[in-house]
């Protein structure tokens, strides 16, 4: 007997999937974050976390330009990314606050830095690929405007 999908059950799948992706991506955050912080390990400790947290967003972007989709370009996209920038600027300084080996004036110092230029490159990087998105938007709707005429 087939088993036929039509598109609401491959919508909800694909939704469950991405939402798996997202879950599981937060609890490697979250155990990275428990490593560096609470049991004080370095990052050869934390390597697979680390390497997840670098490789998935990664592979995201890869599989989406393959398969000709855009994701997140508008207003949207750009109010979500900002809890995150909080959130990563917040784990910054708690791992720099908690690095016992310097003086309280150069762990402020350095975690008020680093937040300072990561915030920085964040929102240039941000920036760039919105606009990067958002013009291979408007390609791929023109190419598909041009499909649907002939």
């Amino acid at each position: 007997m087939k088993s036929f999908q039509d598109e609401r059950t491959l919508q909800a799948k694909n939704q469950i999937y991405s939402e798996l992706m997202r879950i599981m991506l937060y609890i490697v955050i979250i155990s990275f974050c428990v490593k560096a912080l609470y049991f004080h390990m370095d990052l050869k400790q934390c390597m697979t976390e680390y390497i997840i947290m670098i490789f998935a967003p990664l592979y995201q972007m890869v599989r989406t330009r393959q398969m000709g989709v855009v994701l997140g370009t508008g207003r949207d996209s750009r109010k979500r990314a900002f809890p995150i920038l909080l959130a990563v600027l917040l784990i910054c300084t708690l791992i720099f606050m908690g690095n016992s080996q310097t003086s309280a004036e150069a762990r402020s110092l350095s975690a008020l830095l680093t937040m300072a230029v990561y915030a920085v490159l964040f929102l240039v990087v941000q920036h760039i690929f919105s606009r990067m998105e958002a013009k291979r938007a408007k390609k791929l709707e023109e190419s598909f405007d041009e499909d649907e005429e002939t």
